[in-house]
């Protein structure tokens, strides 16, 4: 039973990371300025950001950083999400994705994952 929960943790986490990146785009398509921008902004930055997960923080990162910087990095990436979410006028989301980030990064380290 436990093996299968942290399974399903592990599995949350990833969908955390994902719904990370289409927060952060969808962000950048609300914005009340030019076409250009927004696209930027959708795109641009989600991408960014995947990157940046990709070198520094990903289970095979390039330059994995070391705790605390690593659980810091992510920390500041979930909660820019989280934000952008609540400034784009999705607070309900900001909140399911802010406890859900919580539970789970709770869980992964108490489960060591």
């Amino acid at each position: 039973m436990l093996a299968t929960l942290k399974t399903l943790n592990l599995a949350l986490a990833f969908f955390i990371e994902l719904a990370m990146l289409v927060a952060i785009g969808y962000w950048g398509f609300q914005l009340k300025q030019g076409l250009f921008l927004r696209i930027l902004a959708g795109i641009g930055l989600p991408v960014l950001v995947a990157v940046a997960w990709g070198v520094f923080l990903s289970p095979k990162a390039v330059v994995p950083l070391a705790e605390p910087f690593k659980a810091i990095a992510k920390l500041l990436l979930f909660g820019l999400a989280a934000y952008l979410l609540y400034l784009a006028g999705s607070t309900r989301w900001s909140l399911i994705f802010t406890i859900a980030v919580l539970v789970n990064t709770v869980l992964l380290y108490l489960w060591r994952q």
